[in-house]
């Protein structure tokens, strides 16, 4: 009888495949990218991309039959003492174990590489003169891991015409498909702005790098207060667009990525809408 698990592409070759597109090796110092729950040798013939992992995602994941989720966020982030089924988390991880899924983060990896989260939300907005948060070229992946710099996790550019603060509003609830209502705001409407800074997720504590680089503006999420008082100060515009609104991307687009190298599997991008907040 032929061993099952040595046919088609395995867990092995599709993690080749996406450290590809962004080497592990990319990440910060604090994450937790890579392979974090793996059945190297088993077959590969549906996979499932998320922003998250969480037991909606679990259970979408085992109605598609889907043998691997890559997701952006790290499933688990710190060490693990205990595991219970009471936990929603531990939960989670015990149904894909038990059934035999893999699961794949690529967090700050996606958000650094050429074509990742920050890459999108620029193209997104029409930003040219692309670079990273230094103002330096956007180098490949491989200078990246060699330079191991910060600034590399996010990106500025120039608005193809001059802005007003009000206007960029309109623009980032316009291409991001982001209620206006939904949007945080720092700084003065009326203000004409050019240079823009990006990082997505939670990245106001690059604020201060922006700035320096010449942004006159910064998009990001989950700014705090501390932080928004920060930016009054120093008179660079911020606009909070939520961590899930800045990051929904990263489905779609690793799907579409991964399709390019790896033939005979069926990727899907995950439904589950993962966003916390309701608008009231």
């Amino acid at each position: 009888m032929e061993d099952n698990k040595k046919k088609g592409i395995t867990v092995t070759e599709v993690v080749e495949a996406i450290e590809e597109i962004a080497p592990v090796s990319l990440q910060e110092s604090w994450d937790n990218s890579g392979l974090l729950i793996g059945f190297e040798d088993s077959c590969v013939d549906r996979l499932l991309t998320c922003l998250e992992v969480d037991m909606k995602v679990v259970d979408e994941a085992i109605h598609l039959g889907a043998g691997m989720i890559v997701t952006h966020h790290p499933l688990i982030f710190g060490g693990i003492k205990k595991l219970h089924a009471g936990d929603p988390d531990d939960k989670a991880m015990m149904k894909l174990v038990s059934g035999g899924i893999s699961v794949y983060s690529c967090h700050t990896p996606f958000d650094k590489v050429k074509g990742g989260n920050n890459d999108i939300i620029a193209r997104m907005l029409g930003l040219t003169s692309v670079r990273n948060l230094k103002g330096e070229p956007v180098s490949a992946a491989a200078k990246m891991i060699e330079r191991a710099d910060e600034a590399d996790i996010g990106r500025m550019g120039k608005l193809k015409e001059a802005m007003t603060c009000r206007q960029v509003l309109g623009l980032v609830s316009a291409q991001m498909d982001i209620s206006l209502r939904q949007l945080r705001f720092v700084g003065d409407m009326d203000e004409e702005i050019t240079m823009v800074g990006v990082c997505t997720g939670a990245g106001a504590d690059l604020m201060e790098m922006a700035a320096a680089s010449g942004c006159q503006m910064f998009i990001t999420g989950d700014v705090k207060y501390h932080e928004a008082r920060y930016a009054l100060a120093h008179g660079i515009a911020v606009i909070d667009a939520g961590h899930y609104g800045t990051e929904k991307f990263f489905a779609s687009a690793m799907k579409e990525k991964l399709e390019k190298k790896l033939e005979g599997v069926s990727i899907a991008a995950s439904k589950i809408n993962q966003e916390p907040f309701t608008m009231l």
